[in-house]
């Protein structure tokens, strides 16, 4: 058992994926997005036009993905991020958590940091302590409208 307890604890304290927690980012009243490393600077997300620029890229979101933020009135956006993990496992992502006033049900958007590109789009829903996530199948003139969109600042 002691060695059982030995090995699980080596693991734990080896794999830093293990440990691994998303930061949270501070979006101020102007747009900016706190908390970034500079490499992905400005950084900045205009909530109204549903604009994202990180670095020298920026993406309008098209409808079919601004729906998601518009759908829970009153809602609340978090945002977190994570750069600091293996890319080989997942790329380096930024989150918009859109919950409602309750945080009981909302969606989660997934984006490449380096990229803009769309990870995956979730909705979520909390009953008691648990939370179910359910990824959103997009269509396919939904995907293209947003690599479309996608756009490097010079």
């Amino acid at each position: 058992m002691k060695t059982f307890l030995i090995l699980i604890s080596f693991l734990f304290l080896s794999n830093s994926d293990v440990l691994h927690k998303d930061t949270s980012l501070q979006l101020e009243k102007n747009g900016n997005i706190v908390g970034l490393p500079k490499s992905f600077s400005p950084a900045n997300f205009d909530i109204n036009k549903k604009k994202l620029r990180l670095n020298n890229k920026e993406i309008v979101f098209p409808n079919c993905v601004k729906f998601y933020f518009d759908e829970q009135k009153n809602s609340k956006l978090d945002l977190s991020a994570s750069w600091y993990h293996s890319k080989e496992t997942m790329p380096y992502y930024l989150i918009f958590n859109i919950e409602n006033k309750k945080g009981s049900k909302g969606y989660k958007i997934l984006v490449d940091l380096e990229t803009l590109d769309l990870l995956y789009v979730q909705k979520s829903k909390t009953r008691g302590i648990t939370t179910y996530n359910k990824n959103i199948e997009l269509d396919e003139k939904c995907l293209n409208e947003y690599k479309d969109n996608i756009k490097t600042i010079n």
